[in-house]
């Protein structure tokens, strides 16, 4: 079920929508693809740079702990970041310019590390990344949904997601070209840097951000209750893929399975999370996002309950794949559902606290993910992730049933 966003959303805050400044270089009709090609590049960059800082960390010596910091200051760093990118953006000229100068920030911060700095750098450095990535998927997430056509937000959106799923998991791998070395954050700088290219022939879609914000709490209330479903559906999926990422290979080893076949659980969930946002995307504009949400959430639970019961047979991969797909859909739905809900200046609030939720969800998953494993062996996991995830997806779903959700 679509419903419009209330009145007084829409026109909750005194804001005056951008809009491009002039005739774009390259028709209309082929923005989107240019820009998902666009955001592809620099959410590669990003990701490529991940696995390489820890691995370089951990040959020069640090401990697992430290390099556990620094993962921990470059999350932190862009957790603050997420509520700030509106404003942030509404002060620079628009989401465009926004994304433009965050990937430009983030290949200096990438050239810095390939300098192969002084450990307190490196801290720095990766806080200013976290910033940066931060401000650039917000900013991306802003342009896609304002470039999405009514009616079909759903495919537009899961073809911008499966693209971004696919430079998450793929950009890792541009390490077999460029190396595991200090040189390889300037390869990441270099594919940022063709997206930046990209972008320069692409103008401010109208909508996707305010150029001023006055805030008051009754003008951001409509939009917090309008944000329950979209941001509940975000945090859900932070804490189900911050869980997959830092336990499940430590669960696969756990109940049997090799070091290089639990290495590679987190591959399968990405695979099947690339695959799946298309599809998704267009049950979500045929069948209603609530009915979508609730669909992923009962997979993602029998998936938590299925795979371990398997391991360590060759059954668990597309079981993982099924599971990844589902879980990685839930915020392709929160953020459908967020644009069909909210329409100009108020969306840029909207995406910034889908971003903003995911990230808290990832910080609270992967821990407290842990600490099931360790305190509940066996089952305890695998049954809480079930739990979690159908209730949330049946509250969630109820929710975006509701005109408040």
């Amino acid at each position: 079920m679509t419903e419009e966003a209330p009145q007084g959303a829409e026109h909750s805050m005194s804001v005056t929508p951008l809009s491009g400044t002039g005739a774009a270089p390259i028709p209309r009709g082929i923005q989107f693809p240019v820009f998902v090609a666009a955001a592809t590049c620099a959410f590669a960059g990003v990701w490529m740079s991940v696995p390489l800082a820890s691995v370089l960390l951990t040959e020069r010596g640090a401990s697992p702990a430290l390099v556990g910091l620094y993962a921990a200051s470059v999350w932190v760093a862009a957790l603050l970041a997420a509520p700030l990118s509106p404003w942030l953006a509404g002060r620079v000229g628009g989401a465009l310019r926004m994304h433009q100068l965050a990937v430009v920030l983030s290949m200096l911060a990438l050239a810095g590390l390939g300098t192969n700095p002084a450990i307190p750098l490196w801290f720095v450095l990766g806080s200013v990344l976290g910033v940066a990535s931060c401000l650039t998927w917000t900013s991306s997430d802003a342009i896609a949904g304002a470039m999405a056509p009514v009616g079909r937000e759903g495919q537009f959106l899961g073809i911008y997601q499966t693209f971004v799923s696919a430079a998450i998991g793929g950009g890792p791998a541009a390490l077999w070209f460029f190396g595991v070395r200090n040189e390889a954050f300037l390869g990441s700088a270099l594919i940022m840097g063709l997206g930046l290219a990209l972008t320069l022939a692409l103008c401010e879609p109208p909508g996707a951000v305010p150029r001023r914000m006055r805030l008051t709490f009754l003008r951001l209330r409509p939009v917090a209750l309008m944000m329950i479903a979209p941001s509940g559906a975000a945090m859900l999926c932070g804490a189900l893929e911050g869980s997959a990422g830092a336990v499940f290979p430590v669960q696969g080893l756990a109940l049997g399975m090799a070091a290089a076949a639990a290495a590679s659980v987190v591959v399968a969930t990405g695979f099947g999370n690339m695959l799946a946002q298309y599809p998704v995307g267009m049950m979500a504009d045929r069948l209603g996002t609530h009915r979508a949400l609730l669909g992923c959430a009962v997979v993602v639970a029998v998936g938590s309950l299925l795979w371990p019961w398997l391991a360590p047979g060759w059954g668990i991969w597309p079981v993982l794949a099924v599971w990844g797909g589902a879980a990685g859909s839930i915020y392709t739905l929160g953020m459908v559902r967020a644009v069909q809900r909210f329409a100009g200046p108020a969306r840029a609030l909207g995406m910034a606290g889908l971003n903003t939720a995911y990230l808290l969800g990832g910080a609270l998953g992967a821990p407290l993910g842990g600490l099931l494993l360790e305190s509940v062996p066996g089952w305890g996991l695998p049954v809480a992730l079930a739990a979690v995830a159908l209730g949330g997806g049946l509250a969630l779903s109820v929710a975006a049933l509701r005109r408040g959700g």
